[in-house]
This record gives C-alpha cells, structure tokens and sequence, in this order.
C-alpha cells in the first residue's frame, strides 16, 4: 500500500483529449510556468486555491467577519481575497451557508487516486484508453506519478504524462520506466518569445524534449495556437522542422487558442491578459498545419 502523499486539484473521467481512447485524466497542482492562457489557473500554486463563486454569494458577510487575518474583503462590489494574508486554514470555508467560497485542491495518496482511477478499469480495456496525468505540471510531484503510474502498469494499464517539459532530468528517471506516451507541449522555439508567453526560457524544455524522444515512450507533441504570440510562419516553420530533425514519425496536434478558463480566473481573483485574443477559425488552423505536413509529418488540428 502506499500513503505518498500527491496535491490534486481533479481527476476527470471519461476524458478523450488527453491521450489515446477513454481516459481518466489526473490533474496535479503546482506548475513553474505561468502561461498568459493557461486554462487551469487554480494548477498554478503548488496547494489548494481559496475560490469564490460570486453567483452563489448571499454578501452575508460571515466569512469576513470569521476571518482572523482580514483577507477578505468587499471593494466596489466586488469580493476580495488577499492572497499575502491568507493562512490557508478553511475557517472562511467553514462557516459559509451558501458554499460559495471553496477550495481547488486536496491532498490524497496514491492509493486513493489508483482506487478511483480503477473505478473506469473496464473503460481503458474496451476503449484502448488508460491513465493521463496532467496539471499544472504533474512533473513537480513525480515521486507520485512514478508510483501511481507504476500500479497502472501493474495492472496493464496504458499510462500518459502530459507535461510542459520544464522538469529535472531526475525526475524524469524516476517516471520513465512506467509511462507509454508523453504529450509535450512545444510553445514557442525563441526563448526570448518562449519567457514573455510562460514566464520562462524554453532551453530546459527543447533539451528535455530530445531526451523524451530517445526514451522507450510514444511521443506527441501538442503546440498551443496563441495568436499574436506563436503564430508567426517563422515559428510555425521553425517548430516544424525542429520536430523533423527530432524524428520524422512524431505526431504533431495544434490546438487552437481558447478561453475556457475564464471564469476560474474570477473565481481565483486573478487578472486574465488574453481577453483580447480571437479563437484561430478553421482555414487558419489549416493553414498553420500545412507548415508540418509540407514536411511530411503528422499532424492534426483539435
């Protein structure tokens, strides 16, 4: 049996994005990018988020008044949480008669998560499908994914990493042995472009991405479409025959920009940079996947 100890802020079943067939997906807190679009904000902190759900609120001000800190607040009708002041202690979330605060994230073993991930056994045999963590970056907590996914293996069990590459080499000994597939995300190859979209440099990630190819694990690379960031044919071309000169069998997914996140950005308090940013439409994607199946490479639009 074993107590290890991961921060898991969900685990989605019955996904079919993150990897081959039916999945359950598991999504693990802490992350060392900060992407302007990032779809999970709540993934972003390596423990749980204090979250407020404004359409539920009453203004009762029960919380406010519970708070020993004063890190709640309301300015100009809107609900404030401050972040420096907050102690994480869940009093605030107590005592609320509406469950409108609440927190992203909790703290489970690997036994807890391989139970019920186990739940969808059946599913993952009929469906070709299997276990997928993601994040966050899942990478940040390997030692529990290394563990996790060697039960699933145990089990014969289809294992899938989703990661932004920025990680330990390390940490990747420790999880190489039971992953199947890795989706790697590749953003941008200027590192300078790289750190204004994440808040990183990219040479970590192009350096962990060869050694990702030389492992045993199936590889995909999947590269978000931001406009006005990564979206220039000098990118575009260059991702793509950086991918060649990896390995011409690699398949390539782009995804297109999109603000599904939106409302978890409210909730969290936190300012979202892209709300001017349009959606790529469809003769765009093609147009853009056309740069890498001139090269002969395999390649998608999600």
């Amino acid at each position: 049996m074993s107590d290890l100890m991961g921060q898991v802020f969900n685990i989605q079943h019955f996904t079919t994005e993150d990897g081959p067939g039916v999945r359950t997906t598991v999504f693990l807190q802490g992350c060392p990018l900060k992407c302007l679009w990032c779809a999970n904000p709540e993934s972003q902190k390596a423990h749980r988020q204090l979250a407020h759900r404004a359409p539920t609120c009453i203004g009762c001000g029960t919380c406010i008044k519970t708070c020993q800190n004063q890190v709640l607040s309301v300015k100009d009708g809107a609900f404030i949480i401050d972040r420096e002041r907050c102690q994480d202690c869940g009093s605030c979330v107590e005592v609320c008669p509406t469950k409108a605060l609440f927190f992203y994230g909790e703290q489970k073993t690997v036994d807890q998560v391989f139970d019920e991930v186990m739940k969808d056994a059946g599913f993952y045999r009929d469906c070709d499908g299997g276990v997928t963590c993601s994040g966050g970056e899942c990478m940040m907590q390997a030692e529990f994914v290394a563990e996790l996914f060697k039960k699933c293996k145990e089990q014969g069990i289809h294992t899938t990493l989703d990661t932004c590459g920025a990680f330990s080499a390390d940490k990747f000994k420790l999880v190489e042995p039971y992953v199947d597939l890795i989706l790697f995300d590749l953003k941008a190859m200027d590192s300078a472009k790289h750190k204004e979209m994440t808040g990183l440099g990219n040479e970590l990630i192009l350096e962990n991405l060869k050694q990702c190819v030389k492992s045993k694990a199936q590889v995909w690379i999947r590269i978000p479409i931001i406009p006005g960031y990564n979206d220039t044919e000098e990118n575009l071309k260059t991702t793509a025959a950086f991918v060649k000169e990896l390995d011409d069998n690699l398949h390539v997914d782009l995804l297109p920009y999109h603000r599904f996140g939106l409302g978890k950005y409210q909730m969290l308090n936190m300012e979202y940079k892209l709300n001017d940013v349009q959606t790529p439409d469809e003769e765009t994607m093609n147009r853009y996947k056309q740069y890498f199946t001139d090269l002969n490479l395999d390649c998608s639009v999600s």
